[in-house]
C-alpha cells in the first residue's frame, strides 16, 4: 500500500490486496478535504481473479466515447452506472460475492 500527501489537504492512497484465493483488489483514491467535507476526486477499485480476469471495477474515470454516468461499474460483459463507493464497501462486496461471510 502506498500513501502520499500531495499539497494542501489532499491525499492519495493506492495499493493492492491479495486474498487467500489469490484474487486481487487494486485500488486508488484521491481525496480533497475542506474543513469537515471530504471530496473523493478520483477512485478506482479493480477486483480480479487469480487468472487476472476482471470480476468488477468501480471508477469515475472519463471515457471516450462518454459513458452515461461518470460513476460506474465495469463488469466482464457490460458497464453500468453505480454510486461512488468506499474501500470498506468494496471489501464487503468482495467478501459477500466470494461467500466468505
Amino acid at each position: 500500500m502506498h500513501f502520499e500527501m500531495p499539497p494542501a489537504d489532499q491525499e492519495y492512497l493506492t495499493g493492492t490486496l491479495t486474498f487467500a484465493d489469490d484474487s486481487q483488489l487494486h485500488f486508488s483514491e484521491y481525496v480533497d478535504q475542506t474543513g469537515e467535507v471530504v471530496d473523493k476526486l478520483m477512485y478506482t477499485y479493480h477486483y480480479q481473479n487469480m487468472d487476472n480476469q476482471l470480476i468488477f471495477r468501480y471508477d469515475n474515470a472519463l471515457h471516450k466515447p462518454a459513458l452515461p454516468a461518470v460513476m460506474h461499474q465495469h463488469l466482464p460483459a457490460q458497464i453500468i452506472a453505480a454510486p461512488a463507493l468506499t474501500l470498506d464497501t468494496v471489501l464487503a462486496e468482495i467478501a459477500t460475492t466470494r461467500g466468505w461471510v
